[in-house]
C-alpha cells in the first residue's frame, strides 16, 4: 500500500469524524456502499475516482458539518486530484 493511500484514508477518516458523521450517514447521502467507505478509511482500497471523492464532499458538507472548503480541497489533494 502507498503512503499517498493511507494519506487519502486518514483525511476521510479525520474529516468525517470532525464533520460528527457516521460512515452509515455518509454512505446514506452519496450512495457508496458503507463498506466501501470503511476500506477507503483504511487504506485497504486505493484512491477512488474523481466523481467518487465529489460525491464524499457533498456528504461529508451536506447539513452544514462545519468543514470548510480547504478541508475539501485537502481531500482531493489526498486523492490526487490537485496539481
Amino acid at each position: 500500500m502507498r503512503g499517498d493511500d493511507m494519506e487519502f484514508a486518514h483525511v476521510l477518516r479525520t474529516l468525517r469524524k470532525r464533520a460528527g458523521k457516521s460512515r452509515y450517514r455518509i454512505a446514506q447521502f452519496s450512495g457508496l456502499d458503507q463498506a466501501y467507505i470503511l476500506r477507503l478509511e483504511t487504506g485497504e482500497r486505493k484512491r477512488p475516482s474523481r466523481a467518487t471523492v465529489f460525491r464524499l464532499t457533498l456528504a461529508l458538507v451536506e447539513g452544514n458539518s462545519g468543514l470548510s472548503v480547504e478541508d475539501m480541497y485537502q481531500l482531493y489533494e489526498a486523492g490526487g486530484f490537485v496539481a
